[in-house]
């Protein structure tokens, strides 16, 4: 293990007596994440930030108040504001830590952009948001879909897919949803799942 992966578990461990919920989640985008990024053929160096920035994707929600974290109604329009700075946060908290993890930072701040440009902190749209960040994005929402919430029930993993082709080429890269399509369908087909919410595909 690196040490840059090692300060990432370290980091997450923090956030889990904070908040298990999101660092249960983070340990499932990794786990996913790596099987998009082995899909889609990235290079060594990209697939190693992938899994740090993956792991640590939401480490700045640390700085969120927790009763609006694990708020049981939506939120109102300030609320929601403040957990959007947890991508920004995050690249703090991975700045002050090192040299190496300031790049992770850099990542982690672009896992909430959007394809067409309406994501944040940046407004980052296509090419222009790395790709580790993209393929972040797209293993969150599925992994946040496929979850049960205080706001609501999870969803199938047939029903996230579909949510996920819905807003392939707007929310999401449509590669990376084609990319965790075949994974999913051939992972079902094998009767091999690795996650409790990849295993609810029907």
């Amino acid at each position: 293990m690196t040490v840059e992966q090692l300060v990432g578990e370290a980091l997450l461990d923090l956030v889990e007596v904070d908040d298990g919920y999101t660092a249960t989640h983070s340990r499932s985008v990794v786990e996913l994440a790596v099987a998009v990024a082995d899909e889609l053929g990235l290079d060594g160096e990209s697939r190693r930030e992938l899994e740090i920035a993956a792991l640590l994707h939401d480490v700045g929600k640390i700085a969120i108040p927790k009763e609006v974290l694990n708020k049981p109604a939506r939120l109102t329009e300030e609320e929601f504001e403040l957990v959007k700075s947890h991508t920004i946060e995050g690249q703090a908290l991975l700045a002050w830590a090192g040299e190496r993890l300031a790049r992770i930072g850099e990542l982690v701040r672009s896992c909430h952009e959007r394809w067409k440009g309406t994501g944040y902190p940046d407004g980052l749209a296509g090419e222009a948001i790395p790709v580790v960040a993209r393929i972040v994005f797209c293993c969150d929402a599925y992994s946040a879909m496929t979850t049960d919430r205080p706001y609501r029930r999870a969803l199938s993993a047939e029903a996230a897919l579909v949510e996920l082709r819905r807003n392939s080429g707007t929310q999401f890269e449509p590669r990376v949803v084609d990319a965790m399509h075949l994974i999913l369908t051939r992972e079902h087909q094998a009767g091999i799942f690795g996650t409790a919410s990849r295993s609810v595909f029907v």
